[in-house]
């Protein structure tokens, strides 16, 4: 079983311990993120904004793994976050499946959206992970994450508390809490993966 509070230490203390790295990265992303948001009504920005889309999701990718890496002890450099390129199309795929299954439990009383909502949230974790495919993902996310549904749900509360906060410093404390998020997420996901035998490995 997790704790939030071991999971939110834990992230700012790797933060802490890979402050270079988790900065650079961190910047990166934000900045792309930043740019590709905005677009404007010109014919020759719809493939400039696409291009900035596709590498959006490639850095996504790398940034995770960059992260699940460092988690696992290993010394990722910064140049990486273009190396997993290749899982482009499952996470893709990944990212339209999930929000579709949450605004289909929303429109069927709002309760199973939030519901699956963090039964699948690890999937784009466990993706970038196993490289398993976006339904395999989902269903090992569904797997890990039985039994622990109110305790998840106020994980995924703190974070986005931590990242309102970090938004509200004049943006600048997202340099923080983003970084610090995402190793506690990777943290409650390794946790939660030592319950049970993966999805991933008995298909």
């Amino acid at each position: 079983m997790f704790s939030i509070q071991a999971s939110l230490k834990y992230g700012w203390e790797k933060f802490r311990a890979h402050l270079e790295i988790s900065l650079l990265t961190t910047l990166f992303i934000l900045a792309i993120g930043t740019a590709t948001g905005k677009g404007e009504n010109h014919a020759g920005f719809f493939f400039l904004g696409l291009a900035m889309t596709v590498l959006m999701i490639i850095i996504r990718i790398g940034y995770t793994k960059i992260f699940l890496r460092i988690t696992d002890g290993e010394s990722p450099k910064f140049l990486e976050i273009f190396h997993e390129y290749r899982l482009f199309w499952k996470y893709l795929g990944v990212s339209i499946l999930y929000p579709l299954a949450v605004l289909g439990g929303l429109i069927l009383l709002i309760v199973p959206g939030i519901f699956w909502a963090v039964r699948f949230s690890f999937s784009p974790i466990i993706l970038v992970d196993t490289k398993v495919g976006p339904v395999v993902a989902m269903k090992e996310s569904y797997a890990i994450t039985k039994g622990n549904f109110w305790k998840i749900l106020l994980f995924w509360l703190a974070i986005g508390a931590l990242n309102i906060l970090g938004f509200m410093a004049f943006g600048v404390g997202l340099l923080v809490s983003v970084p610090t998020s995402t190793f506690a997420s990777i943290y409650v996901y390794r946790e939660l993966s030592k319950r049970l035998t993966p999805v991933s490995t008995s298909i």
